[in-house]
């Protein structure tokens, strides 16, 4: 009668015991990537927004130059009195940052973000209108807007969008409000620091040393 043991767990057995044991770390995903992912429909939403308005700037440009005229006056008067090219930037950057942090707290009332971003596009169908009227053609304006708006629009839809996904987890969230609220929070802060800062920042200074010397 066979009377012999079980046989002993060999080698590659040891090291499949030990590899479970252990376990292998999972990646996680990069916050700031999912954060933006959380919030690209919206980015596209306020993007569109800004696009609606930009139209009714350029058509409607003589209904409007009576209170678009002095708004304009007065915000080239502000930043024409920096003494320097740095005081510039540093006046731009701040002006940006305080715009896009009430665009972002505005988020709760739905409609804010979305109108305010319809009336800087109206502004900026406004400012190409102008800029036509006055016999120049459409690459001053290109080359007036361009090398700082490719960072400064950016941030701007991105602000309202973090804003828009914290007003839409409070009043319609998918699971529950209080954790909802507190991620979106999280992330806009997260997204606000390490994205929209710093595009502000860069579109500042680009704005004071090149977009304004490619239009003197």
């Amino acid at each position: 009668m066979n009377t012999a043991n079980p046989a002993e767990p060999g080698l590659w057995d040891e090291i499949q015991i030990e590899d479970e044991w252990v376990g292998i770390p999972e990646k996680r995903p990069n916050p700031v990537v999912a954060a933006l992912k959380d919030i690209l429909v919206l980015i596209e939403v306020c993007a569109i927004a800004y696009a609606i308005g930009i139209a009714p700037g350029y058509v409607l440009f003589e209904e409007s130059t009576n209170i678009l005229n002095p708004l304009l006056g007065s915000i080239k008067n502000e930043f024409g009195m920096k003494e320097s090219t740095y005081q510039l930037a540093v006046a731009i950057f701040l002006n940006n940052t305080r715009s896009t942090l009430l665009i972002l707290l505005s988020g709760t009332l739905l409609f804010i973000p979305l109108l305010t971003l319809m009336f800087n596009g109206f502004l900026t169908g406004f400012v190409l209108r102008m800029v036509l009227e006055q016999g120049r053609s459409i690459t001053f304006f290109i080359l007036g807007i361009l090398p700082h708006g490719i960072f400064e629009l950016p941030a701007v839809f991105i602000s309202a969008a973090i804003g828009l996904r914290i007003g839409l987890s409070y009043l319609f969230p998918r699971g529950k409000r209080v954790v909802e609220v507190s991620q979106s929070i999280r992330n806009a802060g997260i997204i606000y620091l390490l994205v929209v800062l710093p595009l502000l920042l860069l579109a500042a200074f680009i704005e004071a040393y090149i977009s304004t010397a490619l239009i003197l």
